[in-house]
């Protein structure tokens, strides 16, 4: 019997028009036009005379509906200052008619948690596993179920946010290449005029590495899904538009080779790093997956590139370059952990065990990497860190922030692991002494300009929460909104790439993570709440 379905469509093109005509009764497939013409024509005159009829007997108890076409969303203005003690304009409560609620809430109560009217996930939230409940994304609900929603801009903090990172996203959608990906390096034969650094003789024109674009590309993915855009739906169309691009980039760049060892790769193994690439492109489309419920576009590839993500995990530990290297670090492993945490919401043919054992074995080698005093390693139990190879000395770049403390604490926090632990207790204070200031380096003192960091311990500290979190916020904002690039140049909105690790990433990079560290206040829901430590 041949298939009704044509699974390998990767669009799913025709697919709506061939469900449509095996739900036409055989009686009606074979009435003449005409006659088929006339019978509607019967009908509505019916339905206009019951109407005329019944004049104002109209159900009082029933929902009053309204459909309003939305307003069109406000040009995008380069010249709009960005103040970091602005209050959101997004926060105002729309007034809800209590009979209104009543009824929705009536309906409500019969769909799942986690059921969205717009079936932008079905995530079965009576589950009350902590990998269900906290979001990641833009949506109706994020990758882990629902999400903590932009009204939280104002109680946690993010007034004056929502400018920068709109003008990120607009840097982003103007240097996006047309093969749908974004360029570490050749991101410039994008500019309109070169985008420099405001130290150009120091800084350059803030080009990277091109053996990262696959990596950046993710994290641009990311910055838009957090905003609320998927590739098949959004506020913003030409952020569709970009998403669906790029969607296209990277399912056209896996390897489907059917060998263990590479298949489901996003883009290729030359360089060791290809591991970092493949996380977060995997976690990129992951989330997508979750958000739009793309099915027949989305979950073969995502299945495939996750299976690789659990192939290459070292035995009961973590990852590092390679298939089952044999050594673990902890920034490859924290970017995995982000990618199957967001990957196990996505219904993929993967048990829920492998998982489980995923994830216990990147806590093993975070409790490994952890010194006694909280510190964690990169390498090693309480080691510096990672740093650039390339970069002789002296060291230009301040190994006092412990980046690999950041990401220990958010995966110990994302998987379950109490606030009051002394691992994560004494892991905030390590993060505390060292607060975001963009400090170039200078002489003696060394560059504190580390978006990685930042990054990473944001979303640490905005799940830690508390008089930590408010700290953090009020330096992070200032460190990243009064630096970004604005005006009418072509690096409007963008953050110049001078930090630890710019040199690799490039202005892609810094922009893409910059956004996604100012979409904290909404990307992801807090998991524990209590009294401050």
């Amino acid at each position: 019997m041949a298939n009704d379905y044509d699974y390998d469509d990767p669009e799913g093109e025709a697919l709506e028009e061939r469900i449509e005509s095996y739900e036409k009764p055989q009686w009606l497939r074979n009435m003449p036009y005409w006659a088929l013409s006339g019978f509607l024509h019967l009908i509505l005159l019916l339905v206009f005379v019951n109407i005329v009829v019944d004049g104002g007997k109209g159900d009082e108890n029933a929902v009053p509906i309204e459909v309003r076409t939305p307003p069109k969303p406000p040009k995008y203005d380069p010249m709009l200052k960005r103040d970091v003690k602005k209050t959101p304009k997004l926060l105002n409560k729309p007034v809800v008619d209590p009979v209104v609620k009543k009824k929705i809430d009536e309906v409500a109560l019969q769909m799942p948690k986690g059921t969205d009217l717009n079936n932008l996930t079905n995530v079965d939230l009576q589950q009350q596993s902590i990998h269900d409940i906290v979001g990641v994304g833009g949506g109706g609900a994020g990758a882990y179920g629902e999400r903590q929603g932009r009204g939280s801009l104002s109680t946690e903090g993010g007034g004056g946010t929502e400018e920068s990172v709109r003008a990120a996203l607009e840097w982003l959608r103007r240097h996006q290449s047309p093969d749908g990906s974004w360029k570490s390096r050749d991101f410039l034969k994008q500019c309109k005029a070169k985008c420099v650094s405001e130290d150009a003789a120091k800084y350059g024109d803030g080009s990277g590495l091109a053996e990262f674009d696959v990596g950046v590309t993710g994290l641009a993915i990311l910055a838009f899904a957090g905003y609320g855009h998927t590739h098949r739906d959004g506020v913003y169309p030409e952020y569709v538009a970009a998403l669906k691009k790029a969607v296209k980039y990277l399912k056209r760049v896996q390897n489907k080779s059917g060998n263990p060892s590479d298949n489901g790769r996003y883009g290729d193994g030359d360089a060791e790093q290809w591991i970092y690439n493949h996380a977060i492109a995997t976690m990129a489309m992951a989330e997508l997956l979750v958000m739009s419920g793309d099915i027949i576009g989305l979950q073969k590839s995502v299945t495939d590139a996750v299976k690789l993500c659990l192939r290459a995990q070292n035995d009961e530990r973590g990852w590092r370059y390679g298939i089952k290297p044999g050594d673990n670090d902890t920034s490859v492993t924290g970017w995995m952990v982000l990618a199957l945490k967001t990957a196990k919401n996505a219904d993929l043919d993967i048990r829920s065990d492998e998982y489980k054992k995923a994830l216990e074995g990147a806590l093993t080698w975070f409790n490994f990497a952890t010194a006694t005093n909280g510190k964690a390693g990169y390498v090693a139990p309480g080691d510096a860190g990672s740093r650039l190879a390339t970069i002789p000395e002296p060291y230009p770049y301040s190994k006092d922030l412990s980046c690999m403390t950041a990401v220990s604490v958010l995966c110990r926090l994302f998987a379950g692991e109490s606030r009051s632990t002394s691992a994560i207790r004494d892991g905030v204070k390590i993060l505390m002494k060292e607060l975001p200031i963009w400090q170039e380096q200078k002489g003696r003192a060394t560059s504190t300009i580390n978006m990685y960091y930042w990054y990473y311990a944001s979303y640490a500290l905005f799940q830690y929460g508390g008089a930590p979190w408010k700290e953090w916020n009020d330096d992070m904002k200032k460190a990243l909104i009064t630096t970004q690039r604005a005006g009418n140049i072509d690096e409007d909105g963008s953050w110049d790439p001078i930090g630890e690790w710019g040199i690799a990433g490039g202005r892609v990079y810094s922009t893409a993570i910059g956004a996604m560290t100012l979409e904290v206040y909404y990307r992801f829901r807090r998991l524990q709440t209590g009294a401050e430590f």
